[in-house]
């Protein structure tokens, strides 16, 4: 009979994982090299991330009205992960072929073009000149940060957006750069006052064009100023076009969705279940022998 250790092969790292190591910086999606396989070798597909995918993939695609995603949930809940897993999706065609099997429209678009951000940085041009460096067109939003901050209108938003590739929008920890931007003054009120009109802005414009996405995640609980400036936003992009954007929990701490993800991240491969069945039965025996006890207490 097979031992557990036998049946079970490890993940190369498994045995000297760091937590740092399982923190993703979103920034990093943007120049990492390779076509995210060994991304998606580790990763457990959650109820979350396949909504996102399946949707968010729609939208890409030209196939869906549903524009914007926000992903709630509090820190640590795999959000990054969701993000950095939706971006390499969407960013390379191959991948999708292997993971993506049975989704709809899948295959209906090459590469999107991808802009991430991350609220723990705070850039010089503000996050609608680094969306635009990162679109290639840096030098079109440049009047909008260089004398001072102000906000893109819808017009120029929509002018960013232009062409028919498909553009995806990652924003990761929004909340603590809102609440950043809310303690430097600028005339009567702050620079968050037009970072919100900007990030109001990009939302309607996103809307109105058949295949921009963006997904916003937000730190539930935490950063309270900065996180309701952004329901603002998003508050102000519904009353204007009466659309919603769709809520999405990246991981489910109710259901066995944890335990899955740590079995993916620990075990390259594992036995079926007639071998596990075996191994558990033989340890019962033996504890019934009394040959394994545990200390008491």
């Amino acid at each position: 009979m097979k031992t557990v250790r036998d049946a079970c092969e490890l993940q190369p790292n498994a045995l000297s994982i760091k937590l740092s190591d399982q923190i993703e910086q979103l920034d990093e999606l943007i120049n990492s090299e390779g076509n995210g396989a060994a991304f998606f070798e580790k990763t457990f597909i959650t109820h979350g991330m396949q909504d996102l995918i399946s949707q968010g993939i729609a939208r890409l695609a030209g196939a869906s009205t549903q524009a914007i995603f926000h992903l709630k949930q509090a820190m640590g809940g795999g959000k990054t992960h969701l993000l950095v897993g939706f971006g390499l999706l969407a960013r390379h065609p191959e991948l999708r072929k292997k993971y993506c099997i049975g989704v709809p429209h899948a295959s209906d678009f090459g590469a999107a073009t991808l802009a991430a951000f991350n609220g723990r940085n705070s850039p010089d041009h503000f996050f609608w000149g680094e969306i635009a460096d990162q679109l290639g067109k840096g030098e079109q939003f440049k009047t909008f940060w260089i004398s001072g901050p102000k906000a893109p209108d819808e017009r120029d938003w929509l002018k960013l957006f232009d062409g028919d590739d498909p553009i995806l929008i990652l924003l990761d920890e929004m909340p603590p750069y809102f609440h950043y931007l809310d303690t430097e003054k600028v005339g009567n009120g702050t620079v968050a006052d037009i970072a919100t009109r900007a990030f109001s802005n990009m939302l309607t414009a996103a809307l109105k064009k058949k295949n921009v996405c963006v997904v916003i995640s937000d730190l539930a609980a935490s950063y309270s100023g900065g996180a309701r400036l952004i329901n603002r936003a998003l508050e102000d992009a519904r009353s204007e076009l009466g659309r919603q954007e769709r809520n999405i929990t990246p991981v489910d701490l109710a259901a066995n969705e944890i335990y899955d993800i740590l079995r993916k991240r620990l075990f390259k491969s594992l036995p079926d279940k007639a071998v596990i069945k075996d191994i558990a039965a033989a340890f019962g025996r033996k504890l019934e022998e009394g040959v394994i006890s545990f200390p008491s207490g």
